[in-house]
């Protein structure tokens, strides 16, 4: 599972509307997937689209292509952004995966009683690892977990959280059963620069995400262009959900 977060994992500022929220988005999918259908996709779009350099890759990044920032600039032209959110679309559309996101309202939670000690960041990864091992439960699979990373301290912070979900369960899910579908105790973090299709993916879809949930909590938030043109995607394709087809606490989750 590749993931992403949205928001500061900091506890400052709370009152505004900028710091108050962090969500986290996990996008489960095979590795086969991953190689052989999204990767040569972006690849096509990287060298068609912006005729980049394979020696120094682009990297998909939502604020840049939304801004757009340095290479990103080309998407002026109608003709080259026609064919970027037609093919963009199209893979998030086509390829198979799954979305899981956890928000968390860091001004509602303080003052929870069972929030002391907890770090917003490290809390929202102990519930998607616990949505994954549930959705992997379903599926009879196992898997592993990907996260941006962040570098530094705050990466060995997160192993070390991880660690201890793993080794002692939560609420819901129990260590064995964790242990039983996550593969391994390691978190495969990697950087921008690595060039991972699917953590550039998860980039592209976890704002669109978190900004719908805002929506579906009643917030009055104004989603973009971009954000209109994903989220059906995500609520008609893309969110887990149980086999009824719910979607709220199978592909999205807020606290409190």
């Amino acid at each position: 599972m590749y993931v992403d977060e949205v928001g500061h994992d900091d506890l400052t500022n709370l009152e505004e509307d900028n710091y108050r929220y962090l969500s986290l988005t996990g996008i489960a999918m095979k590795v086969t997937d991953a190689r052989d259908d999204l990767t040569p996709r972006f690849d096509w779009i990287k060298a068609n689209v912006f005729d980049h350099d394979p020696d120094d890759p682009l990297i998909f990044h939502r604020s840049d292509i939304v801004q757009r920032k340095r290479a990103f600039g080309v998407l002026n032209d109608d003709t080259k952004r026609a064919t970027f959110d037609a093919h963009v679309l199209g893979a998030m559309s086509d390829v198979p995966y799954t979305v899981i996101t956890a928000l968390i309202d860091k001004h509602g939670m303080v003052n929870q009683p069972n929030w002391r000690n907890q770090h917003p960041y490290h809390y929202l990864m102990e519930i998607l690892v616990e949505k994954f091992v549930q959705f992997l439960e379903r599926k009879n699979d196992i898997g592993d977990i990907m996260p941006e990373g962040r570098k530094g301290k705050k990466d060995a912070e997160l192993q070390k959280a991880f660690t201890g979900v793993l080794s002692r369960g939560t609420y819901y899910v129990s260590r064995t059963r964790m242990n039983e579908r996550i593969s391994s105790q390691t978190l495969k973090i990697r950087y921008k620069p690595n060039n991972i299709a699917g953590l550039q993916l998860c980039d592209l879809l976890a704002h669109p995400s978190h900004i719908y949930i805002r929506q579906r909590m009643g917030h009055a938030v104004t989603p973009g262009d971009y954000c209109n043109r994903v989220t059906p995607v995500l609520v008609q394709h893309k969110y887990d959900r149980s086999q009824s087809g719910f979607v709220r606490g199978y592909g999205y989750k807020w606290l409190p």
